[in-house]
Formats: C-alpha cells, sequence, structure tokens
C-alpha cells in the first residue's frame, strides 16, 4: 500500500492519496539510500522490561484486558510520546479516515450542530435522501430509531444517522416552519459532499470558504469560480478565500489550491529523515482569478494545509491576508499503513513557506489584524455567531467585510 501524506490537527477529515514523492510538482533532491543489509540492533534490555510490564498487566491489573487492547495500548502511548500529532490508527479508525477525506459517505446528507435540545440542522446536500425527504434547515432531530438526540454526542449522533447505502434511519423532527412534531424514515445513500461553500457578494466580489482540504477541494473550488463569474456574467472583480476554523487535510489539496491562484515559484517545501520527505512543490502556470485582487481570511482554527495557503499566497504577495494568528503546525504527517488492517500516523517531516519560513508554533501572522466580533443572535433576526457561516448574512461577519472593503478599494484604484 501506498505511504500518504497529510497536514491535520488531530482531526478525522482526510483521505489517503499519492505519497509525498508522488505529486506532479514535487522536486526531491537526491540522497543516498542506506545499505540493503544496515539493520539496527534491537534494545533488547528495553524489549525485555517492555514484556515484564506487559505481563505484571496481564497477570495484576484490576480489569481484565485482552491481548489486543494491551498492545493496542502499548502502540498508542508509544506513538503518543512522540507529539501530539503522531497516533495508532486501528482498522476502523483508517477506514473512517479514509472515507471522510473523499467527501463520502453513506448516510442521509446534512450538516448538523448538536444543541441541548436535540440536533439542530444547519445545511442540507442538495439531491440528498435528506432533502428529498422534506427535511429542512432549522429542523431539530429529537429522536433517532428511537434513541433521544437530547444531549447525544456528535459521535454518536453521526455514527447513528449514517449506515450502509439502501438502509433507513427514522427519525423524529420538530419542524422549523410550524413547530410541529413529524416522524419520517430516511433510506441512506452514498453523499457526495464538498468542502467549499461560495457564495457572490456585492461588485464582483466573490466569496468561498474552504472547512477541510479534501482530495476534490481545488477542483471543487476551481468550480465555484467558474459559477460565480458566470452568475456575474464577467470576470470577478475580487475574491475572498476563507480559511477560519479550518484545521487542515491534505497536503495535495493545499498545494493544488495554491496552484490555482499562482503563476509560478515555491508554494512549500519539506524537510525529513528519508529522501521522500525532502521535497520542494511550485506552482504551474496559470492564475485562475487573472491576477484580479484577493484576501485570504484565517484565525486561531486556521491550521496546517490552511496556514501553507495562507503562506504560500503572502510570500508570493498574490493575497491580502486578514484575521487573526494562525494556529502554527508546520508538521507533516504520513499515514503508513501496518499489519490487521491498521495504520500509525506518523510525522516525517517539517514544512516551510516559500520564504523558508517555519510556522511552527507561531503561525501566519495576518497582514491586517482583525479580531472577529460576533453579533447576538435572535428568534427575528438569526445571525451567525462563528467565522465562517457567513453565506446570506455576510454584511454581519466584519472580518469578511473588512476584506471586502479591501478588495473594493484595491479594484476601484485598479480600474482607474
Amino acid at each position: 500500500m501506498k505511504r500518504m501524506a497529510y497536514c491535520f490537527v488531530l482531526w478525522l477529515m482526510a483521505l489517503p492519496i499519492a505519497g509525498l514523492a508522488e505529486h506532479p510538482n514535487a522536486q526531491a533532491p537526491a540522497q543516498e539510500a542506506p545499505p540493503e543489509n544496515a539493520i539496527e540492533t534491537l534494545p533488547l534490555d528495553e524489549l525485555a522490561a517492555l514484556a515484564d510490564v506487559y505481563g505484571e498487566i496481564k497477570k495484576s491489573y484490576v480489569h481484565e484486558l485482552t491481548d489486543k487492547q494491551i498492545l493496542d495500548g502499548a502502540i498508542r502511548g508509544m506513538l503518543h510520546n512522540l507529539d501530539p500529532y503522531s497516533s495508532f490508527l486501528n482498522a476502523d479508525e483508517f477506514a473512517q479516515l479514509e472515507e471522510s477525506a473523499t467527501g463520502d459517505y453513506a448516510g442521509i446528507g446534512i450538516e448538523a450542530v448538536h444543541l441541548p435540545e436535540g440536533i439542530k440542522v444547519m445545511a442540507i446536500v442538495d439531491e440528498s435522501p435528506a432533502k428529498a425527504s422534506g427535511l429542512e434547515v432549522n429542523d431539530i432531530i429529537t429522536e433517532i430509531d428511537g434513541r433521544p438526540a437530547q444531549g447525544m454526542s456528535d459521535v454518536e449522533g453521526s455514527e447513528l444517522m449514517r449506515g450502509p447505502p439502501g438502509s433507513k434511519v427514522t427519525l423524529v423532527v420538530i419542524k422549523a416552519a410550524d413547530n410541529k412534531t413529524q416522524t419520517m424514515t430516511i433510506t441512506r445513500q452514498i453523499i457526495h459532499t464538498t468542502s467549499v461553500r461560495y457564495q457572490l457578494l456585492e461588485q464582483g466580489i466573490g466569496y468561498a470558504h474552504i472547512n477541510e482540504f479534501q482530495i476534490r477541494s481545488a477542483n471543487d473550488l476551481s468550480k465555484a469560480i467558474a459559477t460565480l463569474e458566470k452568475n456575474y456574467k464577467g470576470s470577478l472583480s475580487g475574491f475572498i478565500l476563507d480559511l477560519r476554523n479550518n484545521p487542515g487535510g491534505l497536503l495535495d489539496g493545499a498545494i493544488e489550491v495554491s496552484d490555482l491562484f499562482l503563476d509560478g515559484g515555491v508554494i512549500v517545501s519539506t524537510k525529513g529523515r528519508l529522501p521522500e520527505g525532502n521535497e520542494s512543490y511550485t506552482a504551474t502556470s496559470g492564475d485562475i482569478l487573472r491576477s484580479k485582487p484577493m484576501a485570504v481570511l484565517i484565525n486561531g482554527g486556521s491550521a496546517s494545509a490552511s496556514e501553507i495557503v495562507a503562506g504560500a499566497l503572502k510570500d508570493h504577495h498574490r493575497a491580502i491576508i486578514i484575521g487573526t494568528q494562525s494556529y502554527g503546525k508546520a508538521m507533516v504527517q504520513t499515514i503508513l499503513p501496518i499489519h490487521g488492517g491498521n495504520a500509525v500516523k506518523l510525522t516525517t517531516s517539517l514544512y516551510y513557506t516559500p520564504d523558508g519560513k517555519s510556522i511552527q508554533g507561531s503561525g501566519i501572522t495576518p497582514d491586517i489584524t482583525v479580531e472577529f466580533e460576533p453579533l447576538k443572535t435572535s428568534q427575528e433576526s438569526p445571525t451567525s455567531t462563528r467565522a465562517g457561516d457567513v453565506l446570506n448574512n455576510y454584511k454581519q461577519d466584519n472580518q469578511v467585510m473588512e476584506a471586502l472593503n479591501q478588495l473594493l478599494r484595491t479594484s476601484n484604484t485598479t480600474n482607474l
């Protein structure tokens, strides 16, 4: 199986695709491979101590544990001790990781938030079973297959609503339109989601938010820009790329998104112990926006792959960066399949912006610092209280409005 490269901050939205050395824009320096017969001496004393600990746990621990429980725990501890991002993935976790970064899963097709009173529907995927059933935004799900949804965790709710394609799930729903309770049975199917949401703002300024970097993010963003230009009936006068609260995702996804807006030059470089961890990724010719002004929004929730994009566009002076300091994670994890369908997520390299800066622990500094000012919500005038949730009410997001005003000033100046 292939080695798989990720940039992320302890999230479960990623897809293993080509390893670091397989990206078409990668330029790996030549390095000598170690001799094939090189064998590192095993630390026998330490291994004996590990076996002793295993034996004592098996014999004396207050709760009886299986061999698998003890050994899985030992592996998890070994990896966790390396850094906060290296970890062990059992077969189920590995499968979930693979599934989620494609944007494809078997379910009903909603985005939701868990509230004390139940699960609130925040968005519905087009052509999904949820949409066909009549489920609507702001509906509250109070039961899933007879289980109360009040106080239910995100993970539990997701597991109950997902399932094999063709299987059914029964929901009890309080409809937002009339506050009446309705029971609906929905047949699950494969859902094709996108990590990109977009909107045409005023005076030809386009806006798109990427919530995670998936295998199709660059393609979806390219389609979004084409749709915005079609709706505007002309080239956009500027563009806002919102990476707030985007924890990362696929390294290739970040490189491909950056490449959309750059006409050449280094996007990001990585440095590690092994040859495949030492690479430089360069942009291909062509800027999808044809050099129109651009702004990128970041905050403390923008991490890893998001910081690669923001750093590349900042260092190349392609976009103005607006918001607050990003998270500061410059480590690349590689997913390495191991025995039994399991995998390890191992930090294998560090990445650097085009100017050679590592943002590990420091983050990307905005060109214009603007703190997010959430507006209070009310039933009469519902508004967004989280950065990035701006569709249909972007004027209530002060960071988006700062970016919009900056682009309008730049666009007007350019057109004089």
